[in-house]
C-alpha cells in the first residue's frame, strides 16, 4: 500500500513537472534575453507551444525573420548588458537596464539622477563597443545610487536614463529618445513610463521581425 501511495505521488509529480510538454530549456525561453525581440502576435503564438519540437521550431523561425546578422548582434548586446549591469549572481541582461541596451543597442550617453549641481551627466565613461551599426557608443558603469529599499517610498527614487540622440536610435523610432527607469536596485527597475516604454519596445520587435532574411544557397 505504502509503495503504490508512493508510485501515484511522483506520478502525479511527473503529471504536473511536464504537464505543458515543454522542457526546462524552452519553459521560461519568451522571458529570456534572446526572447527579447518577440512581437505581441508572437508571444501569443508562443502561448500555443506545447511540445520541445514545436518550440525549437517557433525559435529558429523568430531568428530566421530578423536576418542572418540577428544572433551575433544579440550575443553583443548580451554581452555588453551582462559586462556593466550583472549584480551578485543575477546576470545584466536578465534587468531592465539590460533589456533597453538589448532592444535598443547602446545609447549616446546615460545619466544618473538624483544629480550633484552643475553636473548634467553623472559617471558618463566612453565604451568602444559595437552595436548593430558597428558604431561606438558611449556606456556608464553600473554603480547607480540605491534607495532604502525596494520600491521604498522613504527615500527618494533615483533615475537611470538612457539618452538617444537621432544617430543612436533605433530607425523603428526614427528620432532622439530617452528611456527612463526607476531605479530600486541593482537588480529591479521599472520604467519611469511604461505604456511609452513598451511602445518603443513593440515598435522595435516588429521592425526587427521584417528584417531580410538572405535566400538559401542554390
Amino acid at each position: 500500500m505504502k509503495r503504490t501511495v508512493v508510485s501515484l505521488a511522483l506520478f502525479l509529480g511527473a503529471s504536473v513537472v511536464f504537464a505543458d510538454g515543454l522542457s526546462k530549456k524552452y519553459r521560461v525561453w519568451d522571458r529570456s534575453p534572446e526572447a527579447y525581440f518577440l512581437t505581441s502576435s508572437e508571444r501569443d503564438q508562443w502561448k500555443k507551444i506545447k511540445t520541445d519540437a514545436d518550440a525549437q521550431n517557433f525559435v529558429l523561425d523568430y531568428k530566421a525573420r530578423r536576418g542572418p546578422d540577428f544572433e551575433k548582434m544579440l550575443a553583443d548586446r548580451i554581452a555588453i548588458a551582462d559586462r556593466y549591469f550583472s549584480s551578485g549572481e543575477r546576470k545584466g541582461s536578465e534587468t531592465l537596464r539590460g533589456k533597453v541596451i538589448i532592444v535598443f543597442g547602446p545609447p549616446s550617453s546615460i545619466e544618473k539622477e538624483p544629480r550633484k549641481a552643475g553636473k548634467a551627466n553623472a559617471d558618463i565613461s566612453r565604451v568602444n563597443s559595437v552595436d548593430a551599426k558597428g558604431e561606438g557608443s558611449a556606456l556608464s558603469n553600473s554603480g547607480a545610487p540605491s534607495p532604502m529599499g525596494p520600491h521604498s517610498t522613504g527615500a527618494q527614487t533615483p533615475v537611470f536614463t538612457f539618452v538617444y540622440d537621432e544617430d543612436h536610435a533605433p530607425k523603428a523610432i526614427g528620432k532622439a529618445f530617452r528611456a527612463e527607469l526607476k531605479m530600486y536596485s541593482e537588480v529591479d527597475q521599472e520604467p519611469a513610463d511604461p505604456r511609452d516604454f513598451d511602445a518603443k519596445v513593440e515598435a522595435v520587435a516588429e521592425a526587427s521581425a521584417t528584417a531580410p532574411v538572405s535566400p538559401a544557397p542554390k
